[in-house]
């Protein structure tokens, strides 16, 4: 009986590490290809959980290895290198992804530095929700705008996209970042040159070209091609 019931735990033991095993690789492919930066944290979460799992794992692991002291059993052998991959997996993401985390937030931290202090809440509540990608783009177009590269009458257009685009969302209740309303407050404030309320208003772009299309947003300006010639133009190319 005793025999019977070791064996069934080993059983469901190994059984559970696979299917975890499973999820690790469909999580590492998720992570290699996905550009939402909500999705990658929910991702993110999960592979944490899978650590807490592997813990799990190992505790259950040892205490039957205690039982089966100097006999040597296949099964629990296989079970010891599977535990072994799932482990340096779990390292090896773990530590792709602190590289990402810390390049993300010297990028972040690089933007941040862009605006005053007063300006900074609004765009660092933004900026948590950008991937990489996004903001090396918004940095490339802040760099423009910088460096007047871009003419006066073009900045105007840009920043009315985004005044009436934003206005457009906050109508059908789009779940936008929580410094919205403050960021709107400034791009919208006469006081302030156009130039300045374009800087503010350039990372909340992201947000709006995630809805453009689904909402039919039409300000007479495309953002997406807007920014992409920008860009190109920027770069030289």
């Amino acid at each position: 009986m005793m025999a019977s019931n070791f064996n069934l735990r080993l059983q469901h033991l190994e059984d559970n590490i696979k299917q975890d095993q499973d999820l690790l690789k469909e999580y590492e492919d998720f992570l290699r290809y996905e550009d939402d930066p909500r999705r990658k944290a929910k991702y993110t979460r999960e592979i944490k959980q899978l650590r807490e799992s592997a813990n799990r794992y190992q505790n259950e692991y040892d205490e039957l290895r205690a039982q089966i002291t100097g006999v040597s059993n296949v099964q629990m052998q296989n079970v010891a290198i599977e535990l072994q991959q799932m482990n340096t997996r779990l390292n090896r993401l773990s530590a792709g992804q602190k590289a990402i985390y810390e390049n993300i937030n010297h990028l972040r931290q690089g933007l941040l530095a862009r605006y005053n202090a007063g300006e900074q809440n609004i765009i660092a509540a933004i900026t948590e929700q950008l991937d990489q990608s996004q903001m090396v783009m918004i940095s490339t177009v802040l760099d423009a705008i910088e460096t007047d590269q871009i003419p006066e009458r073009e900045m105007q257009l840009i920043l009315q996209g985004i005044q009436q685009n934003l206005t457009i969302l906050q109508q059908n209740g789009t779940a936008l970042p929580p410094s919205q309303a403050a960021l709107a407050e400034v791009i919208n404030a006469p006081e302030l040159d156009v130039k300045h309320r374009l800087k503010v208003g350039i990372p909340i772009i992201p947000f709006i070209l995630d809805y453009e299309g689904e909402l039919e947003l039409g300000t007479g300006i495309n953002l997406k091609a807007a920014l992409q010639a920008l860009m190109m133009r920027f770069k030289g190319e």
